[in-house]
């Protein structure tokens, strides 16, 4: 993450691993770009059962931010 304030940040667990969702302070008309960081390290793959926590968690903490902000959010994955 930069060194730009973080407006918000969520973690959660995704099978042994913790993930932390960093969100910078929105722009107006400006898209967010969210970092995700893994602890203790990044996987090269997620199994079926890890990618459906890594999911929920990703929705719940946007959801949160969504509400929060009064927005809607989309997620692109590549």
């Amino acid at each position: 993450m930069s060194a730009e304030a973080a407006f918000a940040t969520c973690s959660w667990k995704v099978g042994k691993r913790s993930v932390t969702l960093t969100i910078p302070q929105p722009k107006p008309g400006k898209p967010v770009h969210v970092v995700c960081e893994w602890e203790p390290d990044e996987p090269n793959k997620l199994s079926t059962a890890e990618w459906a926590e890594y999911r929920a968690g990703r929705a719940h903490a946007l959801a949160g931010v969504a509400a929060e902000l009064g927005i809607n959010v989309a997620v692109l994955e590549l």
